[in-house]
């Protein structure tokens, strides 16, 4: 249970996520939110509070991961575990990657296609204190067509009934976010990543049923046929967002006015791009190279194009959440600092600009930035601190020191306490 407590931090990020607070302290209530951020020069004697005395750290807001798939495991067996394995064993997969997410910073996670038998039962534990976890934001199962991309986490909807009941379903058990899967993926052989599943009315139609009922909708969509259905049917927010060619022999389609209106229209956009650079260090440590899907061999785009898309992209006003996509190959639970990684690394993100990025941005695209995604009085106090200065170096996110859930320590001083 929370205490009213008091974190004090060399530097601690200010409420706008683009800049730091010196010697400054972090009042806590006995309710598990942020009283008052002070100068620690002003706290004077305390008494009535327990005192961290975090030391010479970098105190930000908790991550933000907004695309896991916490029953998977992040290795090249991923899909042959996930066709044979019972719910059981995914189950405690979930909970052993729920700790370690949160070890590593994450306070805050989205699930986008986790069986229902395994998400709902852990969100719940961890909501009850039985294990511990980040605050989770399910989809639940994915929808998808028969034998489509991921069938095997379980919703398959072919008609438009079909999927306007699919999403009934899952807002029933208690789904935040509907996900469904507008193309094929790279995940699941059975599927083509480079041709549409749904055809736009029926996309529309899971898109005016999840506003029926107060939730939004995310569509896994890698080809470029795919992606303007999404835009054309109004769905919320896009995850890969490749724009790859329905012809094989063609790597991209980039469409401008299509990447022009994400932007006029605020959606946000999930690029998934920190796969990249954990890919690439897992191989150059020797890490085996995952086998290519079959509709893309021909034909791949260059990571240089994939990046100057991204670039594109976003001036032309499309907004980034993180995404890292854990649970596939090489993307494992404590690595969502990556995110923000990649967004500097890659698409020239300054450093504020990623830490932003990987909280309060992403917080905004999932609905939640009342609560979390900055450290300011009345939101809950999720907090996670570093050694160094992300600010000068934002591989120093990397690697947690301290990380705080509710107002509730949970590693100090790089120890873990759950």
């Amino acid at each position: 249970m929370p205490e009213a407590a008091v974190f004090k931090a060399s530097r601690i990020a200010n409420p706008q996520n683009d800049g730091w607070l010196d010697d400054h302290a972090i009042i806590t209530d006995d309710g598990g939110r942020i009283e008052a951020v002070v100068s620690s020069a002003t706290l004077g004697d305390i008494t009535d509070k327990k005192v961290y005395d975090l030391g010479d750290v970098s105190l930000l807001p908790g991550l933000i991961e907004a695309h896991s798939h916490l029953h998977v495991s992040p290795d090249l067996n991923g899909y042959a575990n996930i066709t044979t394995e019972s719910d059981d064993r995914m189950v405690m997969r979930a909970v052993g990657a729920s700790r370690k997410a949160l070890l590593s910073g994450v306070t805050t996670m989205r699930d986008l296609g986790s069986r229902n038998q395994v998400a709902f039962p852990v969100r719940d534990a961890i909501e009850a204190g039985v294990i511990p976890g980040p605050r989770l934001l399910l989809a639940g199962t994915p929808i998808t067509t028969t034998a489509g991309h991921c069938w095997m986490f379980g919703t398959e909807a072919d008609t438009v009934d079909d999927v306007v009941k699919a999403v009934r379903g899952q807002v029933k058990l208690g789904a935040n976010v509907i996900k469904i899967m507008s193309t094929g993926g790279n995940f699941t052989p059975t599927s083509n990543p480079r041709t549409a599943q749904y055809p736009t009315e029926t996309l529309k139609a899971a898109v005016v049923e999840a506003e029926r009922l107060g939730v939004y909708v995310v569509a896994h969509s890698h080809a470029t046929v795919g992606i303007r259905m999404c835009i054309d049917s109004g769905v919320h927010q896009i995850i890969h967002c490749r724009w790859i060619s329905s012809d094989p022999s063609v790597p991209m389609d980039y469409d401008r006015e299509g990447a022009t209106r994400l932007g006029a229209e605020g959606r946000w956009v999930d690029p998934t791009i920190a796969l990249s650079i954990l890919g690439d260090e897992a191989r150059a440590a020797g890490a085996p190279v995952r086998r290519s899907h079959w509709s893309v061999t021909a034909a791949r785009p260059a990571p240089e194009q994939i990046i100057e898309m991204f670039q594109d992209m976003r001036s032309k006003g499309v907004r980034y959440t993180t995404g890292l996509d854990m649970g596939m190959a090489y993307a494992d639970y404590d690595k969502s600092a990556y995110n923000a990684i990649a967004f500097v690394e890659s698409i020239g993100y300054t450093p504020w600009e990623g830490i932003a990025a990987a909280t309060s941005d992403t917080a905004e695209a999932l609905r939640v930035n009342d609560t979390v995604g900055s450290l300011q009085p009345g939101k809950l106090a999720d907090m996670m601190s570093v050694e160094g200065d992300p600010s000068q170096n934002i591989r120093a996110l990397a690697t947690s020191t301290d990380v705080v859930k509710g107002g509730v320590p949970v590693k100090l001083g790089g120890r873990a306490l759950v």
